[in-house]
């Protein structure tokens, strides 16, 4: 890739901008027919700057904090391994494995874990996934949270980030692993990701994140879906998924967002949530398992709300009030959407 920057337009067009002009192998008489004058152009790997703002004849406005064009910074195309945890969505996996394996972005791999479906989905996922992705198929039941912790000792040793989802969704675009390496180039250790919602055969954006603190963070949207996080953070022990539970995704967001030591967000929608499909919750929620998941989840809060007492008096009043709430769903104050 090239850039091309018109310096004699900063105090023309508005104080503090400039025009520049991306390009990858139009000829430089090409570019002057844009109507650029003065110009400079570099060959760079990576221009971190506002693409948002279009301009005409492919000219681009934007922001530049350092004027000196020659320590442009170095891109990295990180390595994201991608986890899919199914059980019995063989009618979903050719949308959700397409969306991934279609995306324009390539450095990924994906662990597609089944927990001992009974429908045709693992030779689905065979016939889609070759090497380097990865199919596993569980020999005992351990719901989504033991999946995803099954799929973390799958993930090769060249994963930088891991991100999660859920077979009967998908991607938002064949963009969308594009944009999350872009956002990743600060190296945070959590990217906060926007979501879409399919419903009644419409899709919506729902979900734009503009975290500015930590505990605005842990009191955000709680899925897996809605953030890319560092491996070794993922994996950390700490920030293991709770196994045998249907709110797993609940006490490991918390943890995630404690043990982080920064995170950045992406308010463009990334991920598309299903809400066509609510067979595990219809089918599941008056089951033994939905009030077992509840206990369980108490007894993760507490012990997390214990190990981390008095560090921070914001974290300390949001656990308590997170400890009270699942002591009293339960005792049978019902489900909490919190």
């Amino acid at each position: 890739m090239k850039i091309a920057i018109d310096k004699n337009s900063l105090d023309a067009i508005k104080p503090g901008y400039e025009y520049i002009y991306l390009f990858d192998n139009e000829p430089l008489e090409d570019l002057l027919k844009t109507g650029l004058h003065c110009i400079r152009y570099d060959k760079c790997d990576f221009v971190d700057i506002n693409l948002t703002d279009y301009k005409v004849n492919c000219l681009k406005q934007a922001t530049l904090q350092d004027n000196n064009y020659d320590k442009l910074p170095e891109r990295k195309d990180f390595k994201i391994g991608i986890i899919v945890p199914n059980c019995n969505y063989a009618d979903c996996l050719e949308k959700c494995l397409g969306s991934i394996l279609k995306q324009t972005y390539k450095n990924f791999e994906i662990i597609f874990v089944d927990d001992m479906s009974t429908d045709n989905s693992l030779e689905i996922a065979k016939r889609l996934l070759k090497p380097p992705h990865k199919v596993i198929a569980l020999k005992q039941k351990r719901l989504n949270g033991g999946a995803r912790n099954e799929a973390y000792l799958c993930l090769s040793e060249d994963v930088d980030y891991v991100y999660y989802v859920d077979s009967d969704d998908w991607l938002y675009d064949n963009t969308a692993l594009e944009q999350i390496n872009y956002y990743l180039q600060s190296r945070p250790d959590v990217l906060f990701v926007g979501l879409a919602q399919y419903k009644a055969g419409k899709t919506t954006p729902i979900y734009a994140p503009n975290y500015q603190s930590r505990i605005e963070a842990i009191k955000g949207w709680s899925g897996s879906c809605g953030k890319v996080i560092e491996k070794n953070l993922a994996t950390r022990q700490e920030c293991l998924y709770c196994e045998g539970t249907l709110k797993e995704d609940r006490n490991q967001h918390c943890k995630v967002c404690i043990y982080m030591n920064s995170f950045k967000n992406l308010p463009k929608p990334i991920y598309v949530w299903n809400r066509e499909n609510h067979k595990s919750v219809t089918t599941i929620r008056d089951k033994i398992i939905w009030g077992t998941s509840t206990i369980r989840h108490y007894a993760d809060t507490l012990q997390l709300y214990l190990s981390e007492k008095g560090k921070d008096p914001q974290i300390d009043r949001y656990l308590e009030e997170r400890v009270r709430m699942t002591k009293q769903e339960m005792e049978g104050g019902g489900d909490k959407q919190w």
